[in-house]
């Protein structure tokens, strides 16, 4: 017998806290060198034998990575929200995930009304120089002045930077 490549899955059970998933692995072993590593191993082949994810993966980062990588999600990216955005960012950083981090990227920057702020310290945070320049000159362009939460965020040094090229 021969196994279909399309229609005979390899599934395993994943345990994120104390929330389990069972997920084709090939969802998942396509991105990266992790998850193919984990192919390898009996470990995830039951419910008894999860493989555990780190305890920095909620089952809310990881049920939104997955919506991703899923096929039937792949279609419609405006589906999901910043902060679900942001959690399918998180992870991809972890497990260098390198063509869904670009695919995450492109899908927030489609998104309406994201703070400027808010980009700055993403971009710091997920390494996309590519938001710097337009999310500051958007700081310097607008009307209102930097709120106490927005200083907080940017940090002093930042701060003084544009109070400075503002003047």
């Amino acid at each position: 017998m021969t196994k279909d490549d399309a229609f005979y899955h390899d599934y395993r059970v994943f345990l994120a806290e104390n929330h389990l998933f069972q997920i084709p692995i090939r969802f998942l072993a396509a991105e990266s060198e992790y998850f193919r590593a984990r192919m390898d191993h009996n470990d995830g082949l039951t419910e008894e034998n999860p493989i555990r994810l780190d305890s920095d993966v909620s089952p809310e980062d990881f049920r939104q990575l997955l919506r991703v990588l899923s096929p039937a999600f792949n279609a419609e990216p405006e589906v999901l929200s910043l902060s679900q955005w942001l959690s399918v960012l998180k992870l991809v950083k972890k497990w260098d995930m390198d063509e869904v981090r670009g695919y995450a990227i492109s899908a927030i920057e489609k998104l309406p009304n994201v703070d400027p702020v808010d980009k700055i310290v993403l971009a710091r945070t997920y390494d996309i120089p590519t938001w710097l320049v337009p999310s500051f000159n958007e700081i310097l362009q607008r009307p209102q002045s930097l709120t106490e939460s927005d200083i907080e965020k940017l940090g002093i040094p930042t701060t003084v930077r544009l109070v400075k090229l503002r003047d």
